[in-house]
């Protein structure tokens, strides 16, 4: 591994094999490249539907980028924020976009199960936590997430946050019920055996 993968995942990964490098010619009718969440899960939707002439290339190892190395936090919505999202498509696309997040969450709590996947999964929700003393954008994010999109993120005071979390930290937080925590690298690195 290289020194930038020094991290829990890497130091964790139940899968540490080394995989020998492509060798010669390959003919196939689906070449990926990139083993990380976007390559992976591509090969796996091609095999799920029966594709199996289906080759993935990676440089270093699968997992070794960003994918590898993330959070493990798996829930629907984008990363610049739900306004921007609704302002820059209106509402009708941004709710259409953000109902097929909310499905990929799914379709990944279903590929862990029906393939068995190891990858410490705990499927019981995340909090978003407040750090700032005001928590009037929490309680705006709450707002859009119900009025726009149909989404219920549960609002967790301060004193629900340290019940929650046993820390003094945060002022307050969004609870958000339909997520899940896993480990990335565990799941990519199986993804890579089969």
């Amino acid at each position: 591994m290289i020194a930038e993968d020094h991290n829990y995942y890497h130091a964790t990964v139940r899968d540490k094999a080394i995989y020998n490098p492509l060798a010669g010619r390959v003919d196939t009718k689906v070449c990926i490249v990139g083993g990380g969440f976007a390559g992976a899960n591509t090969a796996l939707g091609l095999a799920e539907r029966g594709v199996r002439d289906v080759v993935l290339l990676e440089s270093h190892y699968i997992g070794r980028g960003a994918s590898g190395r993330n959070g493990g936090f798996v829930f629907g919505g984008f990363s610049l924020g739900e306004e921007t999202l609704l302002a820059e498509l209106g509402a009708d696309k941004a709710r259409a976009l953000y109902v097929g997040t909310v499905a990929s969450v799914e379709l990944i709590r279903e590929r862990i199960a029906r393939h068995a996947i190891e990858c410490s999964m705990e499927d019981s929700g995340v909090i978003l936590a407040n750090w700032f003393r005001n928590d009037a954008a929490m309680l705006r994010r709450q707002r859009i997430l119900k009025d726009a999109f149909g989404i219920e993120w549960e609002y967790l005071d301060r004193a629900r946050m340290r019940e929650r979390i046993h820390s003094e930290r945060y002022y307050s937080g969004l609870f958000e019920p339909n997520a899940l925590h896993f480990h990335p690298l565990d799941y990519l690195r199986y993804r890579a055996r089969r």
